[in-house]
């Protein structure tokens, strides 16, 4: 008797599912201890497959992490495009992307922080951190946040600063406080988002008339001279 004639070769969902398994297990190990802190040799374990079968996926880890990248960045501007109305003023479009933002992160905590690490790890280095939120990565198309900059800017309701001046001011706040939920530090409950919408608006509004408050410069910085 063959002994080999009992044993099915893998199905075409069996492979999908493997490889699914390997996405979502190096997802989550990264979102906790880091593209260094995962070796290949974690990956598998976590996805309860063999070493050798992640190299039937992708070439090595580099490719692993690059083609998730790519598969949940998507994902997370699907999520912040969703519902996006062009015609809305430029406050509310405004508040719906960055309401996408929050969203995302509170229902893909573990994709979040993978995205949050890519960008702040080698692997990021040659992208710029407003491609996050401004760019579609490799197709060059602009994502409405940056559309909602420059047109602002144009009808004179946001400040005259960098996009990445902006993207510090209205969008840092929120990726902090997801974090921080993530972490079990916060609960971001609808009141708490609301808020913290309205204040990132504010940060990056242009003041005019009698409430626009002058920025003044020092001549010079207030030093203590030791003797």
């Amino acid at each position: 008797m063959n002994i080999h004639s009992t044993k099915k070769s893998p199905t075409q969902a069996d492979l999908g599912s493997k490889r699914e398994l390997i996405i979502h297990a190096t997802i989550k190990l990264i979102s906790e201890y880091g593209f260094h802190g995962t070796p290949i040799s974690m990956i598998a374990q976590e996805a309860g497959v063999g070493a050798g079968t992640i190299y039937r996926y992708f070439k090595d880890k580099d490719s692993l992490v690059l083609d998730i990248f790519k598969q949940v960045n998507c994902a997370f501007k699907e999520t912040l495009l969703h519902g996006y109305d062009a015609n809305q003023p430029i406050r509310d479009r405004f508040l719906h992307l960055c309401r996408g933002i929050f969203q995302y992160g509170i229902q893909n905590p573990y994709e979040f922080k993978f995205i949050e690490q890519f960008y702040n790890s080698p692997y990021g280095t040659t992208l710029r951190r407003e491609k996050l939120f401004c760019n579609c990565g490799d197709t060059g198309q602009d994502l409405p946040l940056e559309q909602v900059f420059a047109a602002g800017q144009a009808q004179q309701v946001i400040k005259e600063l960098p996009q990445a001046a902006l993207i510090a001011l209205a969008i840092g706040p929120i990726v902090f406080l997801v974090k921080d939920s993530i972490a079990g530090l916060i609960q971001l409950d609808k009141t708490t988002i609301n808020n913290t919408l309205a204040a990132c608006w504010d940060a990056i509004q242009q003041e005019t008339g009698t409430n626009r408050q002058p920025v003044i410069t020092p001549s010079s910085p207030s030093i203590e001279e030791k003797p």
